[in-house]
């Protein structure tokens, strides 16, 4: 009797670390079960990761650089080595009978360049025949972001970094910037690290919101992120990606 109950404790055990490991490296992880709608993959920035990762989302979330003198977009996210991934090339591999919706995250996006960006932008989309409402356009610089707007793109402000880690005088000085920010644009959407989100919330219930979190769910930010994933005022989390080559 004993033996036994220590069998089926043993097979208990071990069918639990089984499936945790297998959920460790599968795709469709148990803990976003009813939402992969609303998953997208992180820093998708290599041809080789994009065909990967299409196979398994509907989001792609990617970086680029614009190179003001070459006037075109760098897919890369410094420090990292840029491989000369132009943006053209990158989207001319997508099948066109998938088109992922496209986060991008243009890390030096100003006001200032934003309308050569977009003139890029509206050039690499129409020659692939790219829908504009299936784009995300996110910059720190909230300014740059009306010209996307205009022309149909969806877009979003990259918050400053770190609201959670703030004293309430300075959390309480950034959410009165953001507030006016959205009250001069309120067709912009917000973006922060997924442990901001109860900020967020609180804050900005009614705010399109973009989020994202890095490493193991189960891990990281587990009771957020399934928050996130039922609030239906947030559009997307991205979660950390994996490919078998061409991770950057």
């Amino acid at each position: 009797m004993i033996r036994n109950k220590i069998k089926y404790l043993f097979y208990g055990v071990f069918t639990l670390l089984l499936g945790g490991v297998a959920n460790h490296y599968t795709t469709y992880k148990v803990e976003l079960l009813g939402h992969y709608s609303k998953v997208g993959a992180h820093r998708v920035n290599s041809i080789e990761k994009l065909a990967s990762a299409v196979k398994y989302f509907e989001i792609i979330e990617l970086d680029l650089m614009y190179d003001n003198q070459e006037g075109y977009l760098d897919v890369n996210h410094p420090p990292v080595l840029s491989i000369k991934l132009k943006l053209e090339n990158y989207i001319s591999v997508i099948d066109s009978d998938q088109k992922p919706f496209l986060w991008l995250d243009i890390k030096n996006l100003t006001e200032e360049n934003s309308e050569n960006v977009l003139n890029r932008l509206l050039k690499v989309f129409k020659m692939n025949n790219y829908p504009l409402d299936k784009v995300l356009v996110e910059s720190l610089d909230s300014n740059a972001l009306s010209v996307f707007v205009k022309s149909g793109f969806k877009t979003s402000y990259y918050l400053p970094y770190g609201l959670c880690k703030m004293s309430n005088k300075e959390l309480r000085k950034s959410i009165i910037c953001i507030k006016e920010i959205l009250r001069t644009q309120p067709n912009i959407a917000i973006s922060s690290d997924i442990q901001d989100y109860e900020i967020l919330a609180e804050n900005f219930p009614s705010v399109t919101k973009y989020t994202w979190t890095m490493g193991s769910v189960f891990r990281n930010h587990f009771i957020q992120t399934q928050k996130a994933l039922r609030d239906p005022n947030v559009a997307i989390v991205l979660v950390t990606y994996k490919a078998p080559s061409g991770n950057r």
